[in-house]
């Protein structure tokens, strides 16, 4: 027994002496041993910040010199316009047509809340891969009430989708989109709770369609608000078949909600009981929660679908009208950090590419650089 202490004495001198030499000498080794790794491997620093541009002056001076004959999607050319809601996911065409009125990015999916969106998902990021500047993608293409769901959208946000959407929350009304097949009963029901902690996890919108927007379905709604307020719901053009007082009770009530205002609808659509005018003094008290749609344009042209947005911009105080036109999607986009697919995706490139690039980088950024180094990599 005192032999075997004798050696355990020894063996304990021996550690501290190694620890003692470790603290002494080696930490320099270990850390040009980290500094050699590091040289040898691409970094992705998460960035989490937005600065909008200072385009204050650029819609000053678009109505200071604007020509009367002009249309206002002419006229407002230079002014950066985000639709945030359009289905078009399936028009190989999309950016052009959606273009041609000067609208510069388009938060795109197809079909939703049902199996055959999962097709128009894909279609959504295949377009995304050409024309990243012009396109945030979306999807909607999972179950409410099947665990798989949660699956799919945490596998989609991953890879690299900026938004939740559009997503049949609730809907007894619409033609469409009450025989959608993975449509929820009300806005807080089946996995509605654990996704929107995923979309507040991964700091992305989700995009509601609630119809109508009235009665219980939006009980259940603010139900969601109240027990998730770090996630960012937008409430599906909030201002088809609804009121300006009935949007401002909402939010007033709810600093996590925001409005996908359907201009279309109210400028054009017969059954509007508003007009946009009606709605001015509700977005100005708010300025910082509303944002534009044309909803590809359903049930209009695309014309009258995208005139609407700037028939609203041109009713708007100069700064509100910046925030409404990009600003405050915009915001949602960039504060979006990298996930850890990408991440891992980037640094796996890169040293297929030979290359150790240190990367300051959000989400949307991340996805940009991969598509660079995919295609540097074929």
């Amino acid at each position: 027994m005192q032999q075997k202490k004798s050696k355990m004495t020894v063996c304990i001198f021996s550690f501290s002496f190694l620890v003692l030499i470790g603290c002494s000498s080696t930490n320099s080794v270990n850390n040009k041993l980290i500094e050699s790794a590091s040289a040898s491997k691409s970094i992705v620093v998460p960035i989490n910040e937005y600065s909008p541009k200072h385009d204050l002056q650029v819609i000053q001076n678009i109505r200071k010199n604007r020509n009367s004959g002009k249309e206002l999607y002419e006229i407002y050319r230079d002014l950066t316009l985000i639709d945030i809601h359009n289905h078009d996911a399936g028009n190989p065409n999309v950016v052009s047509k959606w273009g041609q009125y000067g609208i510069d990015r388009i938060v795109l999916f197809g079909d939703i809340s049902e199996p055959s969106a999962q097709a128009t998902d894909l279609l959504a990021w295949q377009h995304y891969q050409l024309e990243p500047t012009n396109l945030y993608p979306s999807f909607a293409g999972f179950p409410i009430y099947e665990p798989e769901g949660l699956s799919i959208i945490k596998e989609k946000l991953e890879q690299g989708y900026l938004n939740i959407g559009e997503v049949a929350a609730a809907s007894t009304a619409s033609p469409v989109v009450s025989k959608v097949k993975w449509k929820a009963a009300h806005p807080n029901d089946g996995y509605f709770p654990q996704i929107y902690e995923l979309a507040a996890d991964y700091h992305v919108p989700i995009l509601l369609h609630i119809d109508p927007p009235n009665g219980s379905a939006i009980v259940h709604l603010e139900e969601a608000l109240n027990e998730h307020p770090n996630t960012n719901i937008i409430f599906g053009h909030a201002n088809a078949y609804n009121s300006p007082d009935n949007i401002k009770k909402i939010l007033e009530k709810h600093t996590n909600l925001y409005i996908d205002f359907f201009p279309g609808f109210t400028s054009y659509n017969p059954d509007s009981s508003n007009k946009l005018v009606d709605f001015i003094p509700l977005i100005e008290q708010f300025p910082d929660r509303f944002m534009l749609s044309t909803d590809s344009g359903y049930g209009l042209t695309t014309e009258k679908a995208a005139k609407a947005l700037y028939e609203t911009i041109d009713l708007l105080s100069p700064e509100t009208a910046l925030k409404v036109a990009y600003q405050n999607y915009e915001r949602f986009i960039e504060l979006q950090p990298p996930t850890n697919t990408q991440i891992k995706k980037i640094t796996d490139l890169s040293d297929k590419l030979g290359k150790a690039e240190k990367y300051r980088l959000n989400k949307r950024m991340a996805n940009e650089l991969i598509f660079k180094l995919e295609s540097a990599v074929k």
